[in-house]
């Protein structure tokens, strides 16, 4: 999401135009909206927001192996934290999320990486290994969800 808070949506620059589409992966049609969430949809498979809260969570219908998460500094803290915390997106339906659990600026090496864990994630790696991959430096976050959950694993024969 590319949200009016400039400063936490740093990641929507990370798509090129030519990645858009279906150029990360054939399973997923990938889109930066300029909006501030998004609602009634039933088809989100990747959320990556950029506000403190995020509204509207939820309204919507997540597939199975969800991912969601949003850039705030104290995302991660499950309790007492004056921004949302990413329990709110596992209580929506989402499978996986990743937080922050102290100040760590906007710096996106600190946080997923859309591309990276969309492309990850749809070549058969479980979501801790996704998540895990696409971050630079975990040491401020915390995962929270079902590691692994792996939609696209491939089949033994």
């Amino acid at each position: 999401m590319n949200t009016t808070d400039s400063v936490r949506s740093v990641r929507a620059i990370v798509f090129p135009v030519g990645y858009l589409g279906k150029t990360l992966s054939p399973y997923v049609n990938v889109q930066v909206m300029k909006a501030n969430s998004i609602s009634e949809t039933t088809d989100v498979l990747f959320y990556f927001q950029g506000l403190h809260a995020v509204n509207d969570i939820a309204t919507n219908k997540y597939p199975p192996a969800a991912v969601a998460d949003h850039l705030t500094s104290y995302g991660g803290m499950l309790t007492d934290s004056s921004q949302m915390s990413v329990l709110k997106f596992i209580a929506g339906g989402a499978t996986g999320t990743f937080g922050t659990v102290s100040e760590s600026c906007s710096w996106t090496q600190k946080y997923p990486n859309p591309q990276f864990m969309i492309q990850h994630y749809t070549k058969g790696e479980t979501l801790i290994e996704s998540y895990w991959k696409s971050i630079l430096q975990v040491f401020q976050g915390i995962f929270v969800g079902e590691p692994l959950a792996n939609p696209w694993r491939k089949q033994l024969s």
